[in-house]
């Protein structure tokens, strides 16, 4: 009797990630063919795990629910293989908003997980460059509102942004990630696994 009730739990408990593989599998596809409505109710049919959270927050900031699905990645930073992940597609979340702060946050973040990260060290600078650009136009309505001549050309924003003073971390966040360039592109040319979740 006791044989059969764990038999019968196993085979449930077998079903039970089987079904969740596939859900994973039928999310991943989605995503990859841009139909994120279904990748989201793949996604939800999986068990609980921080791979599933990050492919539904994934999932849903890709549909646009760009909120919900931040909240739903704040579940993925519990695993270390994921956090530098997670807070890559929060942060492209935020910058794709306008969120310059909450942009800057995600990618510096991730850059302390995965200091190799090309993709996040640009998405950082770009992050920087257009909120110092947004300020610099803020700047200009204000003195126009207030009756001063607007500059005639604004000045272009540069390649690499400038840091805020004092913010010391982040400058050598990206002084080391520059400096790990060149190995970050041998890498990329490299074969990869097949891969688990979705992302940018």
């Amino acid at each position: 009797m006791i044989a059969a009730l764990l038999l019968a739990f196993n085979l449930l408990q077998l079903w039970r990630d089987t079904n969740s593989h596939a859900a994973n599998v039928r999310g991943v596809t989605a995503f990859a063919k841009q139909k994120y409505a279904d990748a989201i109710a793949a996604f939800s049919k999986q068990k609980p795990s921080p791979a599933a959270s990050f492919n539904l927050g994934t999932a849903q900031i890709a549909a646009g629910n760009r909120e919900q699905g931040s909240q739903t990645l704040m579940k993925a930073l519990d695993d270390p293989k994921l956090r530098d992940a997670a807070f890559f597609n929060r942060g492209y979340s935020a910058l794709s908003a306008n969120a310059y702060d909450y942009a800057i946050h995600d990618f510096t973040e991730a850059l302390k997980a995965n200091p190799r990260d090309g993709a996040a060290k640009r998405n950082l600078e770009i992050a920087f460059a257009r909120k110092r650009a947004a300020e610099q136009q803020a700047g200009g309505k204000n003195r126009q509102k207030n009756g001063a001549v607007p500059a005639p050309n604004p000045q272009p924003v540069p390649q690499k942004a400038e840091q805020p003073k004092g913010d010391a971390n982040t400058d050598a966040l990206l002084r080391s990630v520059q400096q790990q360039e060149d190995e970050e592109l041998r890498r990329m040319h490299q074969a990869r696994p097949d891969r688990t979740h979705v992302g940018w």
